[in-house]
């Protein structure tokens, strides 16, 4: 069984027997993976508060021939985002990113550039303790990165570039309409195409420049609740998390 070395974002933990946890990271090297922990539910673990949720990590894993499950050998604390839970939007908003790419990434698969967008956006959520920003920023690089982000700056139906006008989306449709090519179809939410444009901007910029600036824009609620919409769409299930935060947002 070889030794792999690599950094890692805590997603979960789960309970296995009486003494176990399972443990599901995001891993630099090797993209998702759940590994057991033997015996880090008891009151004297080696693990201590390492494998607390959300924490950057080091470890060093056995890969188990013809098993789903690694086994962890050690765990060293790179980066804790534990202070996120003295704020509830922005505890909250942390475990949006962990119900997302739990059900989004698959299993195995390495990606270098969304590892280091958790990063980014956790650390945005600890330091600035704001939600709608970083989500807004976690969301449209979530699917881009993905594959998932349709145009958004013309009709999905018709292909016709929008100009200032209002845009819209609904259930079963994964892209924009236009107010004509809407007719029939259910797509009954609206946004403004200008939003949509100021969105694209602000997310081409490194988040933490924008959280430098003062003030939450306008449009940051409606193409969050656009772009969530796009989530929950491809995961075709609803999101516990996001259902908590339009409380407290």
């Amino acid at each position: 069984m070889p030794l792999v070395e690599t950094e890692a974002i805590v997603l979960r933990t789960y309970r296995l027997g009486e003494a176990d946890k399972i443990v599901s990271l995001f891993t630099r090297q090797l993209g998702r993976v759940r590994a057991v922990a033997s015996g880090a539910q008891r009151t004297k673990s080696r693990y201590g508060g390492t494998l607390e949720c959300l924490g950057y990590v080091r470890l060093w894993f056995y890969e188990r021939e013809n098993r789903d499950l690694a086994r962890l050998n050690s765990v060293e604390i790179i980066e804790s985002f534990f202070d996120m839970q003295k704020d509830y939007a922005a505890h909250l908003a942390g475990q949006y990113v962990v119900e997302v790419s739990e059900h989004l990434l698959p299993e195995r698969e390495v990606n270098e550039r969304i590892f280091r967008l958790l990063l980014v956006v956790l650390r945005s959520l600890k330091h600035f303790r704001e939600v709608e920003r970083p989500l807004v920023y976690f969301n449209y690089w979530m699917l881009r990165l993905s594959g998932f982000l349709p145009d958004l700056t013309a009709c999905g139906a018709c292909g016709r570039r929008f100009q200032d006008e209002s845009v819209y989306y609904g259930p079963g449709l994964n892209t924009l309409l236009g107010k004509e090519c809407r007719l029939g179809t259910g797509a009954s939410h609206r946004l403004e195409a200008k939003d949509l444009g100021a969105a694209q901007a602000a997310c081409a910029r490194l988040l933490e420049k924008w959280m430098e600036e003062t003030g939450i824009p306008k449009f940051c609620k409606d193409v969050r609740t656009f772009l969530e919409f796009l989530v929950e769409s491809q995961l075709e299930r609803k999101l516990v998390t996001r259902a908590m935060l339009a409380e407290v947002s």
